[in-house]
């Protein structure tokens, strides 16, 4: 008996030891991330990682996180979903019981991210989600979700309201075309609403997420005539739609989108087809912002560039993975712990700006309530500012000019 007590103890103090060793050395606080670097939605997830990257070299580059009397070094443990949401459940649990994980970085897509959050949850995981804020996602209960974009309702507001309050003639027909996806969705019924509300006259059709081509919808388009034509979508939608009404010779006052605009493939692959596009947009660079992580929107730009190129061209999808980022990092210095729930409500309590995102604070469901976004259009194959007006770089050219004659 008393051997036994005495292996006993040193095996006690054996582990003791080893679990001191573990949690005490390594000091690295490990976020995993599912996201799109292949497939339909390859443009913006890729855009995410980036995102994620440049914030990890930013935080180990300048003295690491400190809670609880340590310092720790960050690590991104990133992989492919293909834009898939089946994968991106099954990796995210892989990240959790494989890589040991202390937080979870969101994918794109509200639709991939309503199937990796319910993993989060599952494991008691808190999910930073930089590009998922369909209204279906919060409606769960769930406590381990933080979106840094507010609801998807909201995108397209802004270009309604500078069509009707500053350019003529005023738009009096809106043909909204969407992806069946949950993202898509909530953008194009928020757009409805509110064309409806202003007495906008309204055609609204869906298409299968994923499709290759959309001229049979487009000839429907056609014959209604809009003023504005409104795709909510993803970026390869919005190419694809471009390309379409030069073949289809669809002639509308206005184009927006609600992805892919201040992208830069958006320019590269289309050229002079990009011209005169609008969409609003979260963040561009453009912005002058201040925060408590990268300083300026300028320092945050030179990051990007210095990480990938002076070339790269940051969006809105880099930005707000960084601010996702950013808001875990904040978190966890104000609750001076990685323990789950001291960073949980640490981020419930927030409300911050950031140099990647005009302004930040959470609901009790994990909505951000603060919008605050451009609308941007394509002049001279690069996106400026049009509106709101006191942030204007360049007026809105309105109408668009018919295809025959560019």
């Amino acid at each position: 008996m008393k051997r036994f007590l005495l292996i006993t103890i040193l095996v006690s103090v054996f582990l003791i030891a080893l679990v001191g060793t573990v949690f005490g050395s390594d000091g690295v606080i490990k976020i995993g991330a599912a996201v799109s670097l292949s497939g339909k939605m390859a443009y913006e997830g890729t855009s995410v990682r980036d995102g994620y990257l440049v914030w990890e070299d930013w935080v180990n580059s300048h003295g690491g996180i400190n809670a609880g009397g340590n310092n720790y070094q960050v690590k991104v443990i990133a992989y492919d979903d293909e834009s898939n949401p089946v994968r991106a459940a099954k990796l995210t649990e892989k990240l959790i019981t494989q890589d040991e994980v202390d937080f979870l970085f969101g994918p794109f897509s509200s639709s991939i991210t309503f199937a990796t959050t319910a993993i989060g949850e599952k494991y008691n995981k808190i999910t930073m989600a930089p590009q998922s804020n369909a209204s279906k996602i919060f409606e769960r209960g769930y406590k381990n979700i933080f979106s840094v974009l507010p609801p998807a309702a909201t995108l397209l507001e802004p270009v309604v309201h500078l069509a009707m309050d500053e350019l003529e003639p005023k738009p009096e027909k809106v043909a909204i075309i969407t992806a069946n996806d949950l993202f898509p969705l909530c953008c194009a019924e928020g757009l409805q609403k509110t064309c409806e509300e202003l007495g906008l006259e309204v055609l609204f059709e869906k298409f299968p997420a994923g499709s290759t081509d959309l001229s049979n919808l487009l000839s429907k388009v056609k014959s209604f005539n809009p003023d504005i034509l409104a795709l909510t979508g993803y970026t390869s939608d919005s190419l694809m739609t471009m390309r379409q009404c030069k073949e289809l010779n669809i002639n509308a006052k206005l184009y927006t989108f609600s992805e892919g605009v201040a992208i830069r493939a958006f320019v590269e692959e289309l050229g002079e087809l990009s011209e005169y596009a609008f969409g609003a947009e979260w963040w561009i660079p453009q912005l002058k912002l201040e925060g408590p992580i990268f300083g300026t929107t300028a320092n945050y730009v030179k990051a990007i560039k210095d990480k990938f190129g002076e070339d790269y061209k940051p969006s809105a999808q880099a930005a707000t993975g960084s601010a996702a980022a950013s808001l875990l990092q904040l978190a966890i210095e104000k609750a001076d712990s990685i323990e789950t729930e001291k960073v949980r409500e640490a981020l419930s309590s927030l409300e911050v700006k950031l140099s990647t995102f005009a302004e930040i604070a959470f609901d009790d469901k994990g909505l951000n309530t603060k919008w605050v976004h451009p609308v941007v259009q394509i002049q001279n194959e690069k996106p400026v500012v049009v509106y709101p007006i006191a942030a204007q770089e360049a007026s809105p050219i309105y109408p668009t000019p018919e295809w025959k004659e560019r």
